[in-house]
């Protein structure tokens, strides 16, 4: 147990640090980008990477059901096992990403993209190439999963930070090639993000031999295994998909794609927060599988403690943030946006929620406990649209309204994990 906890302290100590690398790069590549494609160009591109980055919700769970069942094989050293899940993942999602691709292509090539973005500009080449490109990735992703399950967390940050990096010098040379580019953008997101998804792919299968795909160690029994609790997961990321991703589709269709980039730079600056506070519990998830496989009931309820501990820092710094926010972002993004009133301390509360909940559901998804978190998903998924249209538009509070919402769904899931949890740990740590 002390060498996994060694394992699992550095993990996380190099996610943190991979993080603030990840969030400085970011802090240049936003204005960066700004400069280069304009307010409306810059409020569509956030609107088109919502709507593209929805397809790495359609793996139907195979993804973190994998993650599971690959963490249950290494800690029960199950080589066949794991070597069976991995090919059959990769056999299986490769098939849905072909349909998939199919589909997208045909419904891309048919869409009215002037309607959808709300603009006069020419989105549809940009959106056919992030299409082609996210689906490729969306396969080699599966590299971060197998490093998770083997307690590499901290390479997942890595492959963020050097994705991120080959953003900016992409978006830096795109400059001198042309101007005002969305297509241009998204081949150099495109690129960069298969470029390192092809060399971790590589350095995974490389170092684990059992974790390489192939044919013949597919299972189909293996797939029902994995999609039991991965189905599960998929209605879950569906419903976070339509309660975190949808914001800005609901503002650029309410009030106009300008009204995304104010509303997208608050989020991204508060967004930084939880990112490192992502990064560093990352590790835990498959480490509370672990757990649970070893009925370690004791471990997972005193460092579910220690994490909300942390919970009073961030809520500092995100006050902190509410009050520099405004000084530090003209001069950070050589502009001044106008930002719709009550917005950037709703920006802080959202966040706090988001920090908060991380906590919960890491622990419950690598527990395998989803039930509740599924019912809970859902109701707040099918609330968050019409209380979205609701305060943004009848209140006329716009964008601020539209995140209320959201925040009011936050709420909804919160407050009943955190208390679930609570119980089903003392009780199984009293029964022990």
């Amino acid at each position: 147990m002390s060498s996994r906890n060694g394992e699992l302290g550095k993990s996380m100590l190099l996610s943190v640090i991979f993080k603030p690398l990840g969030m400085l790069i970011s802090f240049i590549y936003t204005p960066v980008l700004l400069a280069y494609l304009g307010e409306e160009s810059y409020g569509i591109w956030s609107t088109l990477l919502s709507i593209i980055n929805w397809i790495n919700y359609f793996d139907v769970g195979i993804g973190n059901g994998l993650r599971n069942r690959l963490a249950k094989d290494l800690t029960n050293g199950d080589t066949d096992s794991a070597r069976s899940a991995v090919s059959t993942a990769y056999i299986a999602l490769s098939t849905i990403t072909g349909v998939l691709f199919v589909v997208g292509t045909l419904v891309i090539s048919e869409l009215d993209c002037f309607r959808v973005f709300n603009t006069s500009i020419n989105v549809k080449p940009a959106f056919q190439i992030s299409f082609v490109f996210l689906c490729i990735n969306f396969v080699l992703s599966l590299s971060k999963i197998q490093l998770y399950a083997t307690q590499q967390a901290e390479k997942v940050g890595l492959m963020t930070v050097l994705i991120q990096l080959l953003n900016l010098l992409g978006i830096i040379g795109l400059r001198f090639v042309t101007k005002q580019s969305i297509t241009g953008v998204a081949i150099v997101v495109g690129m960069s993000g298969l470029l390192v998804n092809v060399i971790f792919t590589g350095k995974v299968w490389k170092r684990y031999s059992a974790l390489v795909p192939r044919f013949s160690f597919f299972r189909r029994e293996k797939l029902s295994d994995i999609c039991s609790i991965g189905i599960k997961f998929f209605f879950i990321q569906i419903a976070a998909l339509i309660l975190y991703s949808t914001d800005n589709i609901i503002i650029t269709q309410l009030f106009g794609p300008e009204y995304v980039t104010p509303y997208n730079t608050a989020y991204t600056v508060f967004g930084l927060v939880n990112g490192l506070f992502g990064a560093f519990i990352a590790p835990l998830w498959s480490r509370f599988t672990t757990a649970a496989e070893l009925q370690d009931y004791v471990w997972m309820k005193k460092t579910i403690l220690n994490l909300d501990k942390t919970l009073p820092f961030i809520a500092l710094i995100l006050i902190i943030g509410t009050v520099l926010f405004k000084p530090v972002s003209g001069i950070w993004l050589q502009k001044e946006l106008v930002y719709d009133p009550g917005l950037i301390p709703l920006m802080a509360v959202y966040f706090f929620m988001m920090v908060q909940g991380s906590i919960y559901a890491t622990a419950m998804n690598g527990m395998g406990r989803i039930n509740l978190q599924l019912i809970l998903s859902v109701i707040s998924a099918v609330l968050n649209i019409p209380l979205s249209i609701y305060f943004g538009e009848y209140l006329n509070m716009r964008t601020t309204g539209v995140l209320l919402a959201t925040i009011i769904c936050l709420l909804l899931t919160n407050i009943p994990l955190t208390i679930t949890l609570h119980r089903y740990l003392n009780k199984h740590i009293t029964e022990n």
